[in-house]
């Protein structure tokens, strides 16, 4: 499950041992076993206090007690062509942070990253996503820790659809690229259902199979978990908001029927965004 964290202190979920503990009981209560916790307000740039790194000590703490893994979550669309500012304002804080103490029960598992330079046409395809694999390999290599990323459906394909570009010797489409460097990937196949049907097109397992079909080829077994959208955005066919939770369970198990096929299937679970419209669904 995905987590933001505003600089409202009211929208904070870690603000208050209350807000903490209504986070990890909705997590048990709906089978959640991961967090991407959102970190910029708590370690991005000069915004960390003492009382806030308390908060988030505190939260992973309880978090991993509770068998949750979190990791921390950031990112901009433009992040693949400005590794500098987030080496400064991002990385770097992040290494300190893991640094502070020797106790991994109160440090991130991981990094999730969400630099979704599709959603801007202004931006080069191939500078972006390169970029991004770079900047996966350097988070990997200097936090020694799982990096992963939040990817949109239609950057892979099984038509050869989209293009395709040269990435450290490997012409691919850069949901392939993605693949090959994340240690997670994340597909926002956002439809509120798992099948097709005859109003709203492709359902969640047919924009998801292409991303099966390349992770579970030639043994690869790249792990990936279906994205889900709870919050409300338009068209109303993307995002689950107004359904109930169960409705949105039931497309959840047809998906997992469907992809969790092996012992060592490819596909690790559901990830919904967000914590905010998921607990708003009745």
């Amino acid at each position: 499950m995905f987590v933001w964290v505003t600089s409202n202190a009211a929208q904070d979920p870690l603000n208050t041992d209350a807000e903490q503990t209504a986070l990890l009981s909705f997590c048990g209560a709906q089978g959640v076993n991961y967090i991407f916790l959102d970190m910029w307000q708590y370690l991005g740039g000069s915004n960390w206090t003492t009382t806030k790194l308390n908060n988030l000590r505190k939260f992973l703490d309880a978090a991993h007690k509770s068998g949750i893994k979190v990791w921390a979550l950031a990112g901009n669309t433009d992040w693949g062509t400005a590794q500098n500012w987030v080496a400064t304002n991002i990385l770097k804080n992040l290494l300190w942070f893991q640094n502070q103490t020797l106790d991994p029960t109160r440090n991130f598992d991981g990094v999730m990253l969400d630099v979704e330079y599709w959603t801007d046409g202004g931006l080069d395809v191939e500078d972006n996503c390169s970029g991004l694999c770079d900047l996966m390999r350097l988070f990997r290599t200097t936090l020694n820790i799982p990096v992963g990323c939040f990817t949109g459906f239609y950057l892979k394909d099984n038509t050869a659809t989209r293009a395709s570009f040269t990435y450290n010797g490997k012409s691919a489409q850069d949901g392939e690229h993605l693949m090959d460097n994340s240690d997670l990937t994340v597909v926002g196949a956002y439809r509120d259902h798992a099948n097709d049907n005859g109003t709203d097109g492709p359902g969640q397992i047919t924009l998801f199979q292409p991303w099966y079909d390349y992770a579970s080829q030639y043994g690869k077994n790249l792990p990936l978990m279906c994205g889900t959208e709870t919050i409300d955005v338009a068209p109303a066919y993307i995002t689950y908001f107004g359904a109930t939770k169960a409705s949105m369970e039931t497309e959840h198990t047809t998906i997992s029927n469907t992809f969790r096929v092996a012992a060592n299937s490819c596909f690790v679970g559901q990830a919904v965004h967000s914590y905010d419209g998921w607990k708003a669904m009745t």
